[in-house]
């Protein structure tokens, strides 16, 4: 068989070898064939997710860390995002108002699964009674949201339903092992100084678990405007307790809080994590982390020595 031959037989071959391959493609198809791809709405999400699919799974979330869900502009690339995915889960109660319109937008029907579903929420006395979305500061939420994360796993990978099962047993250990210590820590606040002011209000779950009250210049949603009067209010309540701080979170605009403590002599007690973890190599790189962080700055500021 003369060299020429034997060449033509190899191009035919690699030709018929790529188009089976391309055949054999969809428009789903994963990175890697051995994970699911799963796609969320926020950061916070993302990492509940990563700790019940472990290596099963290769999650991203829409929201980049230290983005506002509230405020969030879509670009064309979520789109994609979530036309590649296997399955999208969603925080709901309004938190991400553009969601619906993206998923529709990618032109594919997947699976997508409301994490807070089964929850109750709290109302928004200061607008218009809105559900307020922040759910995962109560930590008896937070599990809830675990279970609705591996319940949506096991729907679209029931080959290794006993693995999702295993890691949400192990991950709701730890968050009740986390709970039982923030009680703890929190206690430790004299109950006049139990105050928490915030940028806006996205502790007020946090605020009914661990009996705190919860004062925000916004309210649930950072697209609320805040009024002069709310300014004033803040103030007053800080000069009247002595409160020792007010703290601005990390996906907010800290300016009307830094000039409340500049009229006060409340000090900007910290930056806590409300609607997003941290960076990789941050305090709060995890959803447990950055609850574990809050505690602490929290406590740290309030307790009296």
């Amino acid at each position: 068989m003369n060299r020429i031959v034997i060449k033509n037989i190899v191009t035919i071959f690699i030709l018929v070898t790529t188009i089976f391959q391309i055949g054999c493609e969809t428009p789903n198809s994963k990175t890697n064939r051995d994970k699911i791809v799963v796609v969320s709405s926020i950061t916070i999400i993302n990492d509940i997710v990563r700790n019940i699919g472990k290596d099963k799974v290769e999650a991203s979330s829409i929201c980049a860390i230290g983005t506002d869900p509230h405020t969030y502009k879509s670009v064309p690339s979520d789109s994609r995002k979530i036309a590649s995915a296997d399955l999208i889960f969603i925080n709901g109660f309004g938190l991400e108002g553009w969601i619906n319109k993206l998923i529709k937008a990618s032109g594919e029907n997947k699976p997508v699964v409301t994490v807070s579903e089964g929850i109750i929420p709290l109302k928004d006395d200061k607008g218009h009674g809105d559900p307020d979305p922040h759910c995962w500061f109560d930590i008896s939420y937070a599990k809830i949201y675990a279970e609705n994360i591996a319940k949506g796993l096991i729907m679209v990978d029931s080959l290794n339903n006993e693995f999702y099962k295993k890691n949400l047993t192990d991950y709701i250990a730890k968050l009740d092992s986390l709970d039982s210590w923030a009680k703890d820590e929190i206690s430790k606040i004299p109950s006049d100084k139990r105050i928490l002011i915030t940028s806006h209000d996205a502790f007020r779950y946090f605020g009914k678990a661990y009996k705190i009250r919860v004062e925000a210049l916004q309210g649930i949603s950072t697209e609320a405007k805040p009024q002069t009067a709310d300014v004033a209010r803040l103030v007053d309540l800080i000069k009247k307790v002595d409160l020792p701080a007010v703290f601005i979170e990390t996906s907010v605009n800290p300016k009307l809080l830094e000039q409340i403590s500049l009229e006060t002599n409340a000090k900007i007690g910290g930056t806590l994590y409300s609607d997003s973890i941290g960076e990789e190599f941050s305090a709060g790189n995890s959803f447990i982390n950055a609850f574990k962080f809050n505690v602490n700055t929290i406590v740290s500021k309030l307790k009296v020595d």
